[in-house]
Protein backbone atom coordinates (compact mmCIF):
# COMPACT_ATOMS: atom_id res chain seq x y z
CA UNK A 1 0.00 0.00 0.00
CA UNK A 2 1.39 3.37 -1.01
CA UNK A 3 1.91 5.05 1.95
CA UNK A 4 -0.26 8.36 0.16
CA UNK A 5 -3.12 6.46 -0.22
CA UNK A 6 -6.30 7.13 1.91
CA UNK A 7 -8.86 4.54 3.17
CA UNK A 8 -11.80 5.34 4.99
CA UNK A 9 -13.60 3.16 7.67
CA UNK A 10 -17.43 3.89 7.48
CA UNK A 11 -19.81 3.51 10.28
CA UNK A 12 -16.22 3.54 12.50
CA UNK A 13 -18.07 3.90 16.23
CA UNK A 14 -19.88 0.78 16.25
CA UNK A 15 -18.95 -2.04 17.73
CA UNK A 16 -17.50 -3.70 14.59
CA UNK A 17 -16.49 -0.42 12.87
CA UNK A 18 -14.83 0.34 16.09
CA UNK A 19 -12.73 -3.01 16.62
CA UNK A 20 -11.26 -2.80 13.11
CA UNK A 21 -10.10 1.17 13.42
CA UNK A 22 -8.14 0.11 16.62
CA UNK A 23 -6.87 -2.99 14.93
CA UNK A 24 -5.80 -0.99 11.61
CA UNK A 25 -3.70 1.41 14.25
CA UNK A 26 -2.36 -1.54 15.92
CA UNK A 27 -1.40 -3.02 12.10
CA UNK A 28 0.02 0.57 11.43
CA UNK A 29 -2.89 1.55 8.95
CA UNK A 30 -4.22 5.30 9.10
CA UNK A 31 -7.91 4.89 8.22
CA UNK A 32 -10.37 7.89 7.95
CA UNK A 33 -13.05 7.64 10.22
CA UNK A 34 -16.84 8.09 8.92
CA UNK A 35 -20.14 8.22 10.48
CA UNK A 36 -23.12 10.04 10.68
CA UNK A 37 -22.91 11.55 14.59
CA UNK A 38 -19.83 13.74 14.71
CA UNK A 39 -19.72 13.89 18.22
CA UNK A 40 -19.61 9.54 18.29
CA UNK A 41 -16.27 10.10 16.29
CA UNK A 42 -14.54 12.86 17.85
CA UNK A 43 -13.10 10.69 20.77
CA UNK A 44 -12.34 7.94 19.01
CA UNK A 45 -10.56 9.91 16.09
CA UNK A 46 -8.83 12.24 19.15
CA UNK A 47 -7.56 8.80 21.06
CA UNK A 48 -6.45 7.04 17.67
CA UNK A 49 -5.23 10.26 16.08
CA UNK A 50 -6.90 9.86 12.95
CA UNK A 51 -8.79 12.02 10.51
CA UNK A 52 -12.41 11.87 11.08
CA UNK A 53 -15.11 13.06 8.63
CA UNK A 54 -19.07 12.93 9.70
CA UNK A 55 -22.00 12.71 7.58
CA UNK A 56 -24.78 10.88 6.08
CA UNK A 57 -24.58 8.20 3.76
CA UNK A 58 -26.63 10.16 1.19
CA UNK A 59 -23.87 12.23 0.72
CA UNK A 60 -20.88 9.58 0.37
CA UNK A 61 -20.31 11.21 -3.05
CA UNK A 62 -19.19 13.74 -1.76
CA UNK A 63 -16.55 12.32 0.69
CA UNK A 64 -15.35 9.54 -1.04
CA UNK A 65 -12.94 11.96 -3.48
CA UNK A 66 -9.10 11.02 -2.91
CA UNK A 67 -9.94 7.84 -1.25
CA UNK A 68 -8.42 4.62 -2.66
CA UNK A 69 -11.02 2.39 -0.68
CA UNK A 70 -14.00 2.23 1.23
CA UNK A 71 -14.56 -0.24 3.88
CA UNK A 72 -18.02 0.10 4.81
CA UNK A 73 -19.06 -1.29 8.58
CA UNK A 74 -22.30 0.61 8.61
CA UNK A 75 -25.54 -1.58 8.57
CA UNK A 76 -28.37 -2.86 7.61
CA UNK A 77 -26.59 -2.42 4.19
CA UNK A 78 -29.15 -2.53 2.49
CA UNK A 79 -29.51 1.21 3.76
CA UNK A 80 -25.90 1.90 2.70
CA UNK A 81 -24.41 -0.07 -0.04
CA UNK A 82 -26.16 1.24 -2.84
CA UNK A 83 -24.75 4.51 -2.14
CA UNK A 84 -21.35 3.78 -1.18
CA UNK A 85 -21.02 1.35 -4.50
CA UNK A 86 -22.06 4.16 -6.85
CA UNK A 87 -19.85 6.61 -4.76
CA UNK A 88 -17.10 4.24 -5.57
CA UNK A 89 -17.54 3.32 -8.91
CA UNK A 90 -17.79 7.45 -9.90
CA UNK A 91 -14.42 7.68 -7.57
CA UNK A 92 -12.71 4.58 -8.70
CA UNK A 93 -12.24 3.72 -5.34
CA UNK A 94 -12.43 0.43 -3.85
CA UNK A 95 -15.33 -0.78 -2.23
CA UNK A 96 -14.99 -3.64 0.55
CA UNK A 97 -18.09 -4.21 3.56
CA UNK A 98 -18.67 -6.66 6.28
CA UNK A 99 -22.25 -7.40 4.83
CA UNK A 100 -24.33 -10.97 5.56
CA UNK A 101 -27.51 -9.40 3.26
CA UNK A 102 -28.04 -11.32 -0.21
CA UNK A 103 -29.72 -8.27 -2.04
CA UNK A 104 -26.09 -6.84 -1.68
CA UNK A 105 -24.26 -9.59 -2.94
CA UNK A 106 -27.32 -9.64 -5.80
CA UNK A 107 -26.79 -5.62 -6.33
CA UNK A 108 -22.96 -5.97 -6.12
CA UNK A 109 -22.70 -8.80 -8.76
CA UNK A 110 -24.74 -7.18 -10.90
CA UNK A 111 -22.18 -3.97 -11.67
CA UNK A 112 -19.40 -6.45 -12.22
CA UNK A 113 -18.50 -5.04 -15.56
CA UNK A 114 -19.06 -1.42 -14.04
CA UNK A 115 -16.82 -2.12 -11.40
CA UNK A 116 -13.85 -3.83 -14.14
CA UNK A 117 -14.34 -0.36 -16.28
CA UNK A 118 -13.49 1.72 -13.33
CA UNK A 119 -10.48 -0.56 -12.47
CA UNK A 120 -12.30 -1.03 -8.76
CA UNK A 121 -12.87 -4.13 -6.86
CA UNK A 122 -16.32 -4.63 -5.37
CA UNK A 123 -15.88 -6.80 -2.32
CA UNK A 124 -19.39 -7.29 -0.22
CA UNK A 125 -19.20 -10.27 2.48
CA UNK A 126 -15.79 -9.21 3.99
CA UNK A 127 -16.27 -10.25 7.79
CA UNK A 128 -17.46 -13.51 9.23
CA UNK A 129 -20.62 -13.41 6.65
CA UNK A 130 -19.31 -14.78 4.27
CA UNK A 131 -15.79 -15.32 4.62
CA UNK A 132 -14.67 -18.97 6.22
CA UNK A 133 -17.92 -20.38 5.02
CA UNK A 134 -16.87 -18.70 1.47
CA UNK A 135 -13.37 -19.95 1.48
CA UNK A 136 -15.46 -23.56 2.75
CA UNK A 137 -17.57 -23.94 0.15
CA UNK A 138 -14.81 -23.33 -2.57
CA UNK A 139 -11.89 -25.36 -0.24
CA UNK A 140 -14.93 -28.46 -0.85
CA UNK A 141 -15.39 -27.53 -5.04
CA UNK A 142 -11.42 -27.94 -5.28
CA UNK A 143 -11.92 -31.30 -3.25
CA UNK A 144 -14.96 -32.74 -5.33
CA UNK A 145 -15.03 -30.82 -8.70
CA UNK A 146 -18.34 -32.69 -9.55
CA UNK A 147 -20.20 -31.70 -6.33
CA UNK A 148 -23.96 -31.26 -7.43
CA UNK A 149 -24.54 -29.75 -3.91
CA UNK A 150 -22.68 -27.52 -1.05
CA UNK A 151 -24.35 -27.10 1.99
CA UNK A 152 -22.54 -25.23 4.70
CA UNK A 153 -23.45 -24.08 8.60
CA UNK A 154 -22.08 -21.96 11.16
CA UNK A 155 -22.01 -21.85 15.03
CA UNK A 156 -21.73 -18.24 16.61
CA UNK A 157 -20.26 -19.55 19.54
CA UNK A 158 -21.13 -15.59 21.11
CA UNK A 159 -24.02 -13.25 21.34
CA UNK A 160 -24.19 -10.87 18.59
CA UNK A 161 -24.05 -7.27 18.04
CA UNK A 162 -27.00 -4.78 17.98
CA UNK A 163 -26.08 -4.46 14.32
CA UNK A 164 -26.29 -8.17 13.85
CA UNK A 165 -29.42 -8.38 15.67
CA UNK A 166 -30.86 -5.76 13.91
CA UNK A 167 -29.90 -7.52 10.30
CA UNK A 168 -31.44 -10.63 11.32
CA UNK A 169 -34.75 -8.90 12.68
CA UNK A 170 -35.00 -7.26 9.23
CA UNK A 171 -34.26 -10.23 7.40
CA UNK A 172 -36.93 -12.50 9.35
CA UNK A 173 -39.98 -10.90 7.63
CA UNK A 174 -38.88 -12.16 4.59
CA UNK A 175 -38.66 -15.98 4.94
CA UNK A 176 -35.53 -18.60 4.59
CA UNK A 177 -33.77 -19.17 0.49
CA UNK A 178 -32.37 -22.29 -0.68
CA UNK A 179 -30.36 -22.41 -3.98
CA UNK A 180 -31.53 -25.29 -6.37
CA UNK A 181 -30.74 -25.55 -9.92
CA UNK A 182 -28.73 -22.17 -9.68
CA UNK A 183 -31.73 -20.03 -8.98
CA UNK A 184 -32.57 -18.63 -5.25
CA UNK A 185 -35.75 -20.52 -3.72
CA UNK A 186 -38.21 -19.11 -1.54
CA UNK A 187 -38.96 -21.69 1.41
CA UNK A 188 -40.67 -20.65 5.46
CA UNK A 189 -37.95 -19.74 8.12
CA UNK A 190 -36.81 -22.82 9.46
CA UNK A 191 -37.30 -24.72 6.59
CA UNK A 192 -34.61 -27.67 7.27
CA UNK A 193 -33.66 -28.93 10.88
CA UNK A 194 -30.49 -31.07 11.22
CA UNK A 195 -28.20 -32.57 13.45
CA UNK A 196 -24.34 -31.27 12.26
CA UNK A 197 -21.30 -32.29 14.08
CA UNK A 198 -19.16 -29.26 14.19
CA UNK A 199 -15.59 -29.26 15.73
CA UNK A 200 -16.71 -29.13 19.28
CA UNK A 201 -19.35 -31.43 19.26
CA UNK A 202 -23.28 -31.99 17.36
CA UNK A 203 -25.70 -29.41 17.46
CA UNK A 204 -29.27 -28.95 16.51
CA UNK A 205 -28.88 -26.47 13.51
CA UNK A 206 -31.86 -24.35 11.19
CA UNK A 207 -31.88 -23.37 7.28
CA UNK A 208 -31.59 -19.46 7.37
CA UNK A 209 -31.14 -17.08 4.16
CA UNK A 210 -27.97 -16.64 4.44
CA UNK A 211 -25.71 -14.81 1.92
CA UNK A 212 -23.73 -18.00 0.95
CA UNK A 213 -26.83 -19.50 -0.37
CA UNK A 214 -26.09 -16.64 -3.09
CA UNK A 215 -22.66 -15.91 -3.16
CA UNK A 216 -21.45 -19.85 -2.68
CA UNK A 217 -23.01 -20.61 -5.82
CA UNK A 218 -21.24 -17.77 -7.82
CA UNK A 219 -17.55 -18.61 -5.87
CA UNK A 220 -18.23 -22.27 -7.16
CA UNK A 221 -20.80 -22.61 -9.35
CA UNK A 222 -22.49 -25.87 -7.89
CA UNK A 223 -26.41 -25.49 -8.50
CA UNK A 224 -27.71 -26.48 -4.97
CA UNK A 225 -27.31 -25.60 -1.54
CA UNK A 226 -28.49 -24.40 1.99
CA UNK A 227 -26.92 -22.96 4.87
CA UNK A 228 -27.63 -23.81 8.53
CA UNK A 229 -26.88 -21.94 11.41
CA UNK A 230 -26.53 -23.91 15.02
CA UNK A 231 -29.96 -23.28 17.33
CA UNK A 232 -31.14 -24.82 20.24
CA UNK A 233 -34.09 -27.86 18.69
CA UNK A 234 -36.79 -25.19 20.52
CA UNK A 235 -35.93 -22.19 18.72
CA UNK A 236 -35.68 -23.83 15.32
CA UNK A 237 -39.16 -25.73 16.12
CA UNK A 238 -40.88 -22.01 16.93
CA UNK A 239 -38.98 -20.61 13.68
CA UNK A 240 -40.96 -23.47 12.03
CA UNK A 241 -43.72 -22.87 13.75
CA UNK A 242 -43.98 -19.15 13.46
CA UNK A 243 -43.00 -19.46 9.65
CA UNK A 244 -46.61 -18.68 8.61
CA UNK A 245 -47.25 -15.83 10.40
CA UNK A 246 -43.94 -14.08 9.38
CA UNK A 247 -46.11 -11.42 7.12
CA UNK A 248 -46.82 -9.85 10.92
CA UNK A 249 -43.53 -9.31 11.05
CA UNK A 250 -43.35 -7.01 7.91
CA UNK A 251 -45.64 -4.28 9.54
CA UNK A 252 -44.15 -1.39 10.36
CA UNK A 253 -45.68 -1.70 14.38
CA UNK A 254 -44.23 -5.08 14.55
CA UNK A 255 -40.55 -4.13 12.86
CA UNK A 256 -40.13 -1.31 15.74
CA UNK A 257 -41.14 -3.02 18.35
CA UNK A 258 -38.48 -6.04 17.46
CA UNK A 259 -35.72 -3.73 16.85
CA UNK A 260 -36.02 -2.01 20.16
CA UNK A 261 -35.98 -5.77 21.56
CA UNK A 262 -32.88 -6.13 19.88
CA UNK A 263 -31.57 -2.99 21.20
CA UNK A 264 -32.91 -4.21 24.94
CA UNK A 265 -31.04 -7.71 24.29
CA UNK A 266 -27.98 -7.24 22.10
CA UNK A 267 -27.46 -3.40 23.47
CA UNK A 268 -23.30 -4.31 23.22
CA UNK A 269 -21.34 -7.12 21.81
CA UNK A 270 -18.82 -9.33 23.49
CA UNK A 271 -16.29 -8.16 25.44
CA UNK A 272 -12.73 -8.32 24.91
CA UNK A 273 -12.43 -11.66 27.41
CA UNK A 274 -15.54 -12.89 25.34
CA UNK A 275 -13.52 -12.01 22.13
CA UNK A 276 -10.66 -13.74 23.45
CA UNK A 277 -11.96 -17.20 24.58
CA UNK A 278 -14.74 -17.85 22.18
CA UNK A 279 -15.00 -20.02 18.57
CA UNK A 280 -16.61 -19.91 16.28
CA UNK A 281 -17.28 -23.17 13.95
CA UNK A 282 -18.26 -23.83 10.47
CA UNK A 283 -19.54 -27.20 8.85
CA UNK A 284 -19.49 -28.05 5.21
CA UNK A 285 -20.60 -30.58 3.51
CA UNK A 286 -20.38 -31.67 -0.82
CA UNK A 287 -21.85 -34.66 -2.87
CA UNK A 288 -21.88 -35.47 -5.96
CA UNK A 289 -24.03 -37.09 -8.36
CA UNK A 290 -23.13 -40.53 -7.62
CA UNK A 291 -23.57 -39.76 -3.88
CA UNK A 292 -19.54 -39.06 -2.90
CA UNK A 293 -19.44 -36.81 -0.06
CA UNK A 294 -16.58 -34.86 1.07
CA UNK A 295 -17.15 -32.20 4.49
CA UNK A 296 -14.56 -30.24 6.21
CA UNK A 297 -14.77 -28.25 9.23
CA UNK A 298 -13.50 -25.42 10.39
CA UNK A 299 -12.31 -23.79 13.91
CA UNK A 300 -11.93 -20.35 14.23
CA UNK A 301 -11.82 -17.34 16.61
CA UNK A 302 -14.75 -15.46 17.61
CA UNK A 303 -16.67 -14.08 15.71
CA UNK A 304 -16.01 -10.33 15.92
CA UNK A 305 -12.28 -10.70 16.12
CA UNK A 306 -12.58 -12.89 12.78
CA UNK A 307 -14.47 -10.19 11.08
CA UNK A 308 -11.57 -7.79 12.41
CA UNK A 309 -8.99 -9.45 10.65
CA UNK A 310 -10.63 -10.68 7.22
CA UNK A 311 -11.98 -7.25 6.54
CA UNK A 312 -8.76 -5.70 7.09
CA UNK A 313 -7.02 -8.12 5.16
CA UNK A 314 -9.08 -7.92 2.21
CA UNK A 315 -9.18 -4.05 2.71
CA UNK A 316 -5.11 -4.19 2.54
CA UNK A 317 -5.23 -6.79 -0.68
CA UNK A 318 -7.44 -4.14 -2.25
CA UNK A 319 -5.29 -1.52 -1.84
CA UNK A 320 -2.56 -3.63 -2.61
CA UNK A 321 -4.18 -4.69 -5.87
CA UNK A 322 -3.03 -3.38 -9.56
CA UNK A 323 -4.66 -6.04 -11.96
CA UNK A 324 -8.20 -7.41 -10.44
CA UNK A 325 -11.01 -5.23 -11.12
CA UNK A 326 -14.92 -6.01 -10.92
CA UNK A 327 -17.17 -8.23 -8.33
CA UNK A 328 -15.47 -10.41 -6.31
CA UNK A 329 -16.42 -13.23 -3.78
CA UNK A 330 -13.44 -13.62 -0.74
CA UNK A 331 -12.73 -16.95 -1.88
CA UNK A 332 -12.14 -16.00 -5.66
CA UNK A 333 -11.00 -12.39 -5.18
CA UNK A 334 -7.80 -14.31 -2.18
CA UNK A 335 -8.20 -17.77 -3.23
CA UNK A 336 -9.99 -20.31 -0.91
CA UNK A 337 -6.75 -20.91 0.90
CA UNK A 338 -7.51 -17.45 2.82
CA UNK A 339 -8.89 -18.73 5.61
CA UNK A 340 -6.87 -21.47 6.41
CA UNK A 341 -3.77 -18.67 6.49
CA UNK A 342 -5.81 -16.59 8.91
CA UNK A 343 -4.31 -16.87 12.84
CA UNK A 344 -6.39 -19.11 15.00
CA UNK A 345 -8.26 -21.43 12.43
CA UNK A 346 -8.05 -24.64 12.13
CA UNK A 347 -9.15 -26.62 9.21
CA UNK A 348 -9.78 -30.56 8.73
CA UNK A 349 -11.56 -32.28 5.84
CA UNK A 350 -13.08 -35.28 5.68
CA UNK A 351 -13.79 -37.90 2.71
CA UNK A 352 -16.65 -40.48 1.85
CA UNK A 353 -17.70 -42.93 -0.51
Amino acid sequence: MSSTQQWMIYGAYGYTGELIAREAVRRGMRPVLAGRSAWKLLPLAKELGLEYRAFDVALAQANVAGMSAVLNCAGPFSSTAQAWVEACLNARAHYIDISGEIPVFQMCYAKDAEAEKAGIILCPGAGFDIVPTDCLAAMLKHQLPDAQTIDLAFSFGTRPSVGTARTIVESAKEGGLIRRDHALQAVGNGHCLRRIRFPGGARWSVTIPWGDVYTSGISTGVPNGMVYTALPLALGLLMRISSPFRGLMATAWAQKWLDRLAVRLFGGGPDAEARENQRSEFWGEAVSASGKRVSATISAPNVYALTVDTALTLTQHCLNATSQAGYFTPSILMGHEMIASRPGVEVRTHFSD
